[in-house]
């Protein structure tokens, strides 16, 4: 209840507050531009990090679907001055989702650096997710971490996760509760396999609900260990555009299901498509 309040009044809070120019914002301050995203490595701790792991094939290293989206939400809630995104520099090669865990040790090894940086931070809170091949790597990099770093992340949220029949439907030795899994109905890399059909793609939606998941993550352990004063920036930016209303809290660490209609068919019954690509 108490974090329910705290996320509505932030959520009412940036809304209200005045817009500045665009030019009077810092660099370190902006929304998440382009395919790209450095903010930890280029301007070291901020009050929260979010590191990010992004789908097989995307540019840069936050993609073009989810990733740019996710951090813009987390910096629409709390501030562009108060969250430094992180994208893992990696290529998301088709070939790597078939390497044991379904990532390529170099990437695991790249995102267990920036969550072990990120723990340097002591006044900062983690919060970390991945898509598709960048689901595979969040799973294999945080199982991998000391306790201690994992007790530092707060929330972790996966997309279109081809690991989740893998590893049971949550992320070896990492907390449950800490964890939500988001798969489409009918996404078939969350059943095992790696055959991609159009709903793999189709995840953008979800991102209300995991910024608030997240966001509902930082509030609850604000609680508990609150941001030293002064530390934290009121934000007093322009949104981008205003998130949807909360959704109904998704349980923990469980996929959430999504029904779609049939696709449609040359022969017009609409039959559902069953071309696929295989990764």
């Amino acid at each position: 209840m108490i974090t329910t309040i705290l996320l509505l009044a932030l959520s009412i809070g940036i809304a209200a507050v005045s817009s500045l120019p665009a030019s009077s914002l810092q660099a370190r301050q902006t929304w998440t531009l382009g395919y790209w995203a450095h903010e930890l490595t280029d301007f070291g701790c901020k009050p929260i990090i979010f590191i990010w792991a992004k789908a097989t094939i995307e540019p840069g290293n936050m993609g073009n679907t989810v990733g740019p989206r996710l951090s813009d939400g987390l910096k629409a809630l709390f501030g562009p001055a108060n969250v430094a995104t992180q994208g893992v520099d990696y290529w998301g090669f088709i070939e790597t989702n078939f390497y044991p865990g379904g990532a390529p040790p170099w990437g695991i090894f790249d995102m267990q650096l920036l969550v072990n940086a990120a723990a340097t931070c002591p006044d900062s809170k983690i919060v970390a997710a991945g898509y598709s091949q960048g689901a595979a790597l969040t799973h294999r990099a945080i199982e991998g971490l000391s306790q201690e770093v994992k007790d530092r992340i707060v929330g972790v949220v996966t997309f279109g996760d081809t690991q989740t029949l893998q590893d049971g439907g949550r992320i070896k030795d990492f907390d449950t509760n800490r964890t939500l899994i988001i798969c489409n109905s009918g996404d078939l890399v969350c059943t095992g396999t790696l055959y991609v059909f159009p709903v793999h793609f189709d995840y953008v939606k979800w991102v209300p609900t995991a910024a608030y998941y997240l966001a509902g993550k930082l509030l609850a352990d604000a609680a508990v260990r609150p941001w030293p004063n002064g530390s934290f920036v009121f934000p007093n930016v322009t949104v981008p555009a205003p998130l949807p209303p909360i959704p109904p809290p998704p349980q923990p660490s469980t996929a959430i299901p999504m029904s779609l209609p049939p696709l449609p068919t040359p022969d017009g019954i609409g039959s559902p498509d069953t071309s696929a690509l295989f990764i």
